[in-house]
């Protein structure tokens, strides 16, 4: 069994400076070897990240490397063109018109007016109504009228008696003066006397038959086809001979009184057609012809009065309404235009420029009109397909490789 050990005090030992804590071997000693090769390659990873970064910096600036190649002569290079420049032709139908506008007009209208002076009994249409020639609008009191007709009547029969006994007279004269028991100068007076009666018999006879139109025309009718654009009379009025009474317009047939400038009438003739548009009937086209055309400007204008027909068998138009449209005055079937500043002239006369193959090629043609009001050249030489450089492109010559933009 092993004693217990004993301690034992000691001597008080002097005291010693203090001294700073000195760093522990662990702090001095180097890293472990695990430790230090994951710092290196974290090291070397940003770096490669920076010089992948700045290589690609460098590469967005200054674009990518292109290879070398060697240099082309301007004169060799090809020319661009876009292709709004360059244009495939095709055959078309071509129009020219010239522009008119003016008001629509009925083309037949009647003005009704009195034939008797009488007082007016009724009355039996309106503004707006239709009527068929022969109905009857209005009607005059007929008693004076058929008094006079009676007076008139009257005077002839008396006038007819008058005349038998006068002829009695120069029949009874001419058989006493053959047996020269009557003079000649009686049977002069017999003679004048039976052809006085005759002429008195032939003067009532007219007035009769106009007393026999008075009683007619009291009874108003509608002399055409068509509606009652005014009425200007009443029941009870008293009117005297051609006093207005109505107006009765045909809308089968309306016309365009249209103007145009004097400079385009020499472009128009009689029968052309024409497509009007009418305000109020949004897109919706008439047709017209050209069915007159006045000699004439109008006076203070250099405008010429043209006018124009529509078939309105519908009644859609009216009376004042405005039209305005074109009259075809020339066209052409599967025809070939280009713009005006594709076709060129040298020596050896016009032509323009076709691209084929890659190259601008010489491509005579001959000019056979405008139109357009001279935006297009009608020509011919060119077949459908062919691309025609139609750009404003004067130093461009033929021979020349091109390319066109976006094809």
């Amino acid at each position: 069994m092993t004693a217990p050990q004993r301690t034992f005090p000691q001597a008080p030992q002097p005291a010693e400076p203090v001294q700073p804590p000195r760093p522990s071997p662990q702090d001095d000693a180097p890293p472990p070897p695990r430790q230090h090769r994951r710092i290196g390659r974290l090291v070397l990873v940003l770096l490669v990240l920076l010089v992948a970064g700045g290589g690609i910096a460098l590469w967005r600036v200054r674009g990518p490397a292109a290879p070398s190649a060697p240099a082309v002569p301007v004169a060799e290079r090809p020319v661009e063109l876009t292709a709004l420049e360059v244009t495939a032709v095709a055959p078309r139908a071509l129009t020219e018109t010239v522009r008119l506008s003016g008001s629509v007009s009925p083309m037949e209208q009647s003005a009704v007016k009195a034939e008797v002076a009488a007082r007016l009994a009724e009355v039996l249409v309106r503004e707006g109504q239709a009527v068929r020639r022969g109905d009857v609008l209005a009607r005059f009191d007929t008693v004076e009228l058929t008094a006079r007709l009676n007076e008139k009547q009257a005077n002839l029969e008396g006038a007819r008696a008058q005349l038998v006994l006068a002829e009695k007279t120069l029949t009874k004269n001419r058989t006493l003066n053959r047996s020269n028991i009557v003079s000649d100068t009686s049977l002069d007076q017999a003679e004048s006397s039976f052809g006085f009666q005759r002429a008195q018999v032939d003067a009532l006879a007219a007035q009769v038959e106009l007393a026999r139109k008075a009683l007619r025309d009291a009874v108003v009718v509608s002399p055409i086809d068509g509606m009652v654009a005014t009425r200007s009379v009443n029941p009870g009025e008293n009117l005297a001979v051609n006093a207005a009474m109505f107006t009765i317009v045909d809308l089968s047939r309306v016309e365009v009184e249209a103007t145009v400038p004097a400079e385009q009438v020499a472009r128009l003739a009689v029968g052309q057609t024409a497509a009007l548009r009418v305000e109020g009937f949004g897109e919706r086209e008439f047709a017209g012809r050209v069915a007159r055309i006045n000699p004439m400007a109008r006076t203070g204008s250099r405008a010429i009065p043209v006018y124009v027909t529509i078939d309105n068998r519908d009644g859609a138009l009216r009376g004042g309404m405005f039209a305005s449209g074109e009259v075809l005055v020339a066209q052409a079937a599967n025809a070939i235009a280009v713009p005006p500043v594709a076709v060129r002239h040298d020596d050896q006369g016009d032509f323009v420029l076709v691209i084929a193959d890659g190259h601008t090629v010489r491509q005579p043609v001959t000019r056979v009109a405008q139109w357009a009001r001279g935006d297009l050249v009608q020509v011919e030489g060119l077949a459908p397909g062919d691309r025609v450089v139609t750009g404003n492109l004067p130093g461009l010559t033929a021979g020349r490789s091109v390319s066109i933009a976006g094809s």
